[in-house]
């Protein structure tokens, strides 16, 4: 079966239907189960449900091994080989349209950050910050108004004719249980993530999930309420250090020829939008009203 995410068509026999928008084009990348003799030996700081990953690299893959889960060959940005250690298919979904296939996109030279993006009449603005700033809870808040979330803990960033684009990932996001009691959203309806009990699916509809690239308006970097920071738009200079914090695959990546290029493509995505420092809401009440204010705005 073919499947569309992240602007590229994925041919696997795991059932993505629900998840996935699917797709009559021919395959960009495929997904197949066999084995991984490969070692992947080096700890990341990448966890998910609580299990850190180990990275490997040969001379034409990257392995990433989640012990008690899957272990996974990338190689040529279009090739996923998995080896199921344990993990039932709805958990395989979710290592694989995480850190997986950020590596895939990687390998395909777009630019990657451990955020949330929403879209904004027609724009794509994006919040990342430290775990547990508020980004999937801020993104949670424009779905809630109405507004499509575009990705949810990794965003693909393209730079077209120059200027940044958000690549639209796929219609499910998560959201935590505080989140969901704190914006009265009712979660008897939703399913429990497979990365945790607090954790629960959100949904959008397939049928009108946009598949084009969407024109990157704004990063805002968000800190706690009391932070010291100073808020406002930070200099093009700053942006690819700041950016570079964000990185959300394996550090060990960060290697020639990728960070040069990634210096190279934060300047430009700097130049094509504005990125801020922003101070997260004081609460869920603050928060609507900022979505409010923000979705009513026009953009020229």
């Amino acid at each position: 079966m073919n499947y569309f995410a992240f602007g590229l068509t994925i041919q696997t026999a795991i059932n993505f239907e629900g998840v996935l928008q699917p797709s009559n084009e021919s395959a960009d990348i495929t997904i197949t189960e066999g084995a991984v003799p490969e070692k992947a030996g080096q700890l990341t700081r990448v966890q998910r449900r609580g299990v850190r990953a180990k990275f490997g690299r040969t001379a034409d893959a990257i392995i990433i091994n989640w012990d008690g889960i899957g272990k996974f060959r990338i190689s040529d940005g279009n090739q996923i080989v998995y080896q199921n250690l344990g993990a039932d298919e709805g958990t395989l979904r979710l290592f694989l349209l995480s850190e997986v296939f950020g590596v895939i996109l990687y390998q395909r030279g777009l630019f990657l950050l451990h955020a949330s993006a929403v879209e904004v009449n027609n724009q794509a603005i994006v919040f990342m910050g430290i775990p547990g700033a508020g980004k999937s809870t801020t993104a949670t808040a424009f779905g809630k108004a109405g507004h499509t979330v575009l990705s949810d803990d990794l965003v693909a960033i393209q730079l077209i004719d120059n200027r940044a684009y958000a690549i639209p990932a796929f219609s499910q996001y998560k959201v935590w249980r505080q989140a969901l009691n704190g914006l009265a959203i009712d979660a008897s309806a939703l399913s429990p993530s497979f990365e945790g009990a607090e954790k629960f699916l959100i949904t959008q509809p397939l049928d009108t999930f946009p598949k084009e690239p969407v024109l990157l308006r704004q990063i805002n970097i968000l800190f706690p309420p009391n932070s010291r920071v100073n808020e406002g738009q930070i200099s093009a200079i700053r942006a690819p250090v700041e950016l570079l914090r964000h990185f959300p695959i394996p550090v060990q990546l960060l290697t020639k020829p990728y960070l040069p290029q990634h210096f190279q493509q934060s300047l430009q995505i700097a130049q094509s939008a504005s990125i801020h420092f922003m101070k997260r809401t004081k609460d869920f009440q603050a928060l609507e009203a900022y979505v409010a204010e923000l979705g009513g705005e026009r953009v020229d």
